[in-house]
């Protein structure tokens, strides 16, 4: 006859192999479980307070080599302009070495522009218009490759965002490098101008994930 049920005092840590657990009952776990996962993990999720700076601080680490860094509108406030990010560790902030390239969609026509700077743009063709209202706010979708090793950092993205004279929207995927093979374990946002954030609609969230 087969056993239903067995006292928890009698068995070992251990004891079973290939148990068949049913996810419908309750289970209570003690220890810690280690591993790391190769799908996405959730490291930080932040809704931005009204600021020209801020820092995203130990986000990178040992536990995953890349990044996806999501954020569903990071608009200026005041006159046209555009976030940026940099690279930064506690030796401070990388302001050189950044390459950016990439292919913008508009109303009209394809283009593409290259850009060497102090920082990686999240919008890179235009500046973005003045954000009024959460639909005129960039969405960001960018890769952050392999930033804590000490090596080339690379990035890719994509972004919509309405451009600078109010015209027509614009669509971008980009790509970019920085030369430095530095060990990076945050990232610095700023805006040109000492602009604001626009916050009704700037929410960020960043994952780890492995390839």
């Amino acid at each position: 006859m087969a056993l239903t049920t067995l006292p928890t005092a009698a068995l070992a840590n251990d004891a079973v192999d290939n148990t068949k657990l049913d996810l419908a009952d309750n289970y209570a776990f003690t220890g810690t479980v280690t591993g790391v996962p190769s799908g996405l993990t959730k490291i930080t999720s932040h809704t931005l307070t009204s600021t020209s700076e801020f820092n995203l601080n130990g986000i990178f680490s040992a536990d995953y080599e890349n990044y996806l860094m999501v954020c569903s509108g990071l608009g200026v406030t005041g006159s046209t302009g555009y976030f940026a990010i940099r690279l930064k560790n506690s030796g401070g902030t990388a302001t050189t070495n950044y390459v950016q390239s990439g292919v913008n969609w508009q109303e009209g026509g394809v283009s593409g522009v290259q850009r060497s700077e102090g920082h990686w743009r999240l919008n890179l063709k235009s500046a973005s218009y003045a954000a009024t209202d959460s639909s005129q706010t960039p969405i960001v979708h960018i890769n952050i490759y392999t930033p804590f090793l000490a090596q080339s950092t690379k990035m890719d993205g994509l972004t919509h965002y309405r451009d600078s004279g109010n015209s027509q929207w614009y669509t971008e995927h980009m790509g970019g490098h920085n030369t430095n093979t530095t060990s990076y374990t945050d990232l610095n946002f700023v805006a040109d101008n000492s602009q604001n954030v626009f916050t009704t609609a700037s929410k960020l969230t960043v994952y780890g994930y492995q390839i």
